[in-house]
């Protein structure tokens, strides 16, 4: 090989080393969008307040959190732990052809986006460890008032460090709140609770009771007032469901449906609620005004 050719090839290469942040700059910048070009369509949680909570560590190795939420113009993301103890703002949606993006907002102006795939999957796409201001108030409101138990076997929805065991249907007394997430779905928020012996335990904030779809982690009134009588009450308590019964009264019993359909007619409006077994058979009642009417095996 030629020695001036060599050694015009060796000092060309050490010069190109000089420009090698400048030309990564200049790809990664092929790689950016200008924010100013940048269409975010407005959606029905537009201008909804929000933070991010702490996760427990199992939640943590379900899937890299670290990877979700990039910078709205580029695709460099942002470590989770860096997005807590801000407030933020939804802000809309960005649609390009190959994706679509919930775009956010901190109390600096500074702007984040979140990859999901189909616009219709939004409402479901919303991450679990997002607590809206709304929900957080919502909790605040419960302190100092008692709530009855309801699924205390659920480990992810209730907890105590206690060696008491905290009964289905125990009356307790909120005494703080908090928010942490460790499951994919629910409430980012918990509710600290004591007993009237003192103990402590925790219980998952449950929104509204009677959710479809999932199960209420504790009731908001007496859930066998003994005006339902002695009968009935026990009937509940084996879990059993008779014609006649409110619909309140065969959640009580055995738990929220996984669906329903509603029917309008001139006779009134009608509800069928579905419930899934292991199996994946379905089991249908059907109310009407409220009463159970009908049940199908």
């Amino acid at each position: 090989m030629n020695k001036s050719f060599y050694s015009s090839s060796v000092n060309s290469f050490k010069n190109m080393k000089n420009y090698f942040p400048i030309i990564i700059m200049l790809l990664l910048g092929c790689f950016s969008i200008k924010e100013s070009e940048i269409i975010i369509s407005p959606i029905d949680i537009t201008g909804k307040k929000f933070s991010f909570v702490p996760l427990s560590d199992d939640h943590k190795k379900s899937r890299n959190f670290n990877r979700v939420w990039s910078n709205i113009n580029n695709k460099r993301f942002y470590s989770y732990w860096r997005l807590l103890n801000k407030t933020y703002s939804i802000i809309g949606l960005y649609e390009t052809w190959e994706h679509d993006y919930l775009i956010i907002e901190n109390n600096k102006g500074k702007r984040f986006k979140m990859k999901f795939d189909k616009k219709s999957e939004l409402s479901t796409s919303i991450p679990s460890y997002i607590l809206f201001k709304e929900t957080l108030a919502d909790a605040q409101s419960l302190i100092g008032k008692t709530i009855w138990l309801n699924d205390t076997w659920d480990e992810k929805g209730f907890f105590t460090e206690s060696e008491y065991s905290f009964p289905r249907f125990e009356p307790v007394k909120v005494i703080d709140i908090y928010p942490f997430q460790n499951r994919s779905n629910d409430y980012p928020i918990w509710l600290k609770i004591k007993s009237k012996f003192g103990d402590i335990a925790h219980v998952r904030y449950n929104g509204n009771e009677g959710r479809v779809g999932s199960q209420d982690h504790y009731y908001l009134s007496e859930p066998l007032p003994k005006a339902w009588g002695k009968d009935l009450i026990i009937k509940i308590l084996d879990k059993k469901v008779e014609l006649g019964m409110t619909g309140r009264q065969v959640r009580i019993s055995i738990g929220n449906p996984d669906e329903i359909n509603y029917t309008s007619s001139r006779h009134g409006m009608s509800e069928q609620w579905i419930y899934f077994s292991i199996n994946n058979s379905k089991k249908y009642y059907q109310f009407n005004y409220d009463i159970l009417t009908y049940i199908n095996q």
